[in-house]
C-alpha cells in the first residue's frame, strides 16, 4: 500500500494561534486522528502544536500496520517537526519507515531560501512553500505541495467541492470538501476555523483510507 503520497478556545490557545499565520491551530493544540482502512482500525496519526517565543512547532507522529491473521503484512512509521515563523515554515525533519524503505529529510531556512535535504539529494524551495502535513489550510491555495517523506516537488490541483456534514467524535461539523489531485490525492475536510477534521484517499490496494479525528 503506498502512503507517499489530520468549544471555545482557551488561553493557551490564543497563545498558540498568534503569530502562526492563517493557519489555524486547534484548540487545545492537537489534532488526533483514528486511521481507518474500510471499517477496520489501522493505526492512529497526531499532530500536537505547541510555542516557543515567535515560533509554532508541530510535532507529527503516524503509526500505521495493515494485519492478516493477526500479522503485519503493511507497516508505516512517520515521525516529524516542523517550525513556523511569521506565518511560513522555517524548518521541517522527518524519518519514516513505508514499510521497510527509509525516508529522511531536513528542510532548513538559510540566506532567504528553504534548504531541502531529502534522502541524500539537496534541493532549493522558495520561502512560502506549504508541506504536505495537510493541517494547514494554506495548502488549499496552492499549486505545488513540499513531500515531508522526500523532500521533492509535488504538482496540484485544489477544487472546492462545497459545505458538507463531517463527523467529529459524535457531533455534526459543517467542513470545507477539498480535493487535492496530481503528485498527491488526498480528499480534505476543515472547519469554519480552519482545521483539518476529516482525510480521505484510496490506497494502493484501491481500500479506503480515512483519517477520523477523535
Amino acid at each position: 500500500m503506498n502512503w507517499k503520497p489530520l468549544a471555545a478556545a482557551t488561553a493557551a490557545s490564543l497563545l498558540l494561534l498568534s503569530g502562526a499565520a492563517s493557519a489555524a491551530v486547534p484548540p487545545g493544540g492537537e489534532l488526533d486522528f483514528t486511521v481507518m482502512r474500510g471499517g477496520d482500525e489501522i493505526g492512529t496519526h497526531r499532530l500536537v502544536f505547541t510555542r516557543d517565543g515567535d515560533e509554532l512547532k508541530v510535532k507529527i507522529d503516524t503509526d500505521v500496520a495493515v494485519k492478516m491473521l493477526g500479522i503485519a503484512v503493511y507497516r508505516f512509521e512517520h515521525d516529524g517537526s516542523e517550525v513556523w515563523r511569521d506565518g511560513h515554515l522555517v524548518a521541517l525533519e522527518s524519518k519514516t519507515n513505508d514499510d521497510g524503505t527509509p525516508h529522511h529529510l531536513a528542510v532548513k531556512e538559510d540566506g532567504g531560501k528553504l534548504v531541502v535535504d531529502g534522502d541524500g539529494r539537496r534541493a532549493d524551495e522558495e520561502i512560502g512553500v506549504i508541506p504536505a502535513s495537510l493541517w494547514n489550510d494554506d495548502l488549499v491555495k496552492q499549486s505545488t505541495l513540499l513531500n515531508t517523506l522526500d523532500g521533492s516537488s509535488m504538482p496540484v490541483t485544489i477544487t472546492n467541492r462545497g459545505t458538507e456534514n463531517v463527523d467529529v467524535n459524535g457531533k455534526t461539523v459543517a467542513a470545507t470538501h477539498y480535493s487535492v489531485t496530481g503528485k498527491l490525492n488526498r480528499e480534505l475536510w476543515y472547519d469554519d476555523e480552519g482545521v483539518l477534521v476529516q482525510v480521505k484517499f484510496d490506497g494502493s490496494d484501491g481500500s479506503e483510507i480515512t483519517y477520523v479525528l477523535r
